[in-house]
């Protein structure tokens, strides 16, 4: 476990392999530690970094930071100010990959590819039972009755092969309902279709044909966008990480490895299952 100091806030990160850095961005309720099979793979090719955004798993924030994608954003690039990275390639689940998406929107000469699986890019997007927390009485339900939030996360993440699930389960018992308001607040209310044609850094866009968390509908957004290869896994819902993981791995490592292009090939994955 390594931990530095950003703007007076403790941050958890971990970090694997040798290469080129990859930095890997969780989704709301989770930590950094539900990518580690993807990391073990991801690894034997590049370095990889994960961090726990402000108020989840082990990264403690102050009260003059909200949690928003703004401010995650910012956290992006000052880990890797830190680090001494002049450049990196994102890979971000849900929020997290609404945070990769923005971070390289805002910030193309620092981001040298991104990917981003099951994100939200209109965040009205979001399953009800996700805007049920933008209440305070919904938030604080979850940190009051822990079994709650378990059970609910332990529904998102469907079937898994992870034999530390009930580490990931732990971490999501982390966070404040404080955090939990204000990050969905942020995502519900975030809306990135009108940037999406600043994005000039290659993307690769995964989308879950059975997302029940975030719409399917959202892969089609990108029908416009020329840096953007989309793949939707019709068996994966909310994470085809581990829905289909060596799917997953085997299109992520093909995507990582790519030179430097302004384009990519579009290929969509037995589009007639996406719902929409």
């Amino acid at each position: 476990m390594s931990v530095m100091v950003i703007d007076r806030q403790v941050v958890h990160y971990e970090v694997f392999g040798h290469g080129r850095p990859v930095l890997f961005l969780h989704g709301w309720l989770g930590s950094w530690r539900y990518w580690y099979p993807t990391i073990e793979v991801v690894s034997d090719h590049f370095r990889t970094y994960s961090f726990d955004f402000w108020g989840f798993g082990d990264s403690r924030r102050q009260q003059q930071t909200p949690e928003s994608i703004q401010n995650y954003s910012n956290q992006v690039i000052r880990f890797i100010d830190e680090l001494g990275i002049d450049r990196v390639t994102l890979v971000g689940h849900s929020m997290g990959g609404m945070v990769a998406l923005k971070t390289a929107i805002n910030h193309p000469k620092r981001i040298n590819r991104v990917a981003a699986v099951g994100a939200p890019i209109d965040g009205d997007s979001l399953s009800w039972l996700l805007k049920l927390t933008d209440r305070p009485f919904f938030a604080d339900a979850f940190v009051t009755v822990p079994w709650l939030r378990s059970t609910l996360f332990r529904f998102f993440l469907g079937r898994t092969n992870d034999p530390a699930v009930h580490e990931v389960i732990a971490d999501s018992l982390k966070s404040s309902g404080t955090t939990l308001r204000r990050s969905v607040s942020s995502m519900w209310r975030t809306d990135l279709r009108p940037e999406l044609q600043r994005l000039q850094v290659p993307a690769l866009i995964v989308q879950g044909g059975r997302d029940d968390i975030v719409h399917p509908n959202q892969a089609d957004l990108f029908d416009d966008v020329t840096s953007a290869e989309v793949v939707v896994m019709p068996e994966s819902r909310h994470f085809p990480f581990l829905d289909e993981a060596d799917v997953f791995n085997d299109l992520l490592l093909r995507f990582l490895k790519q030179e430097q292009q302004r384009s990519a090939p579009r290929v969509k994955l037995q589009q007639t299952s996406v719902v929409s």
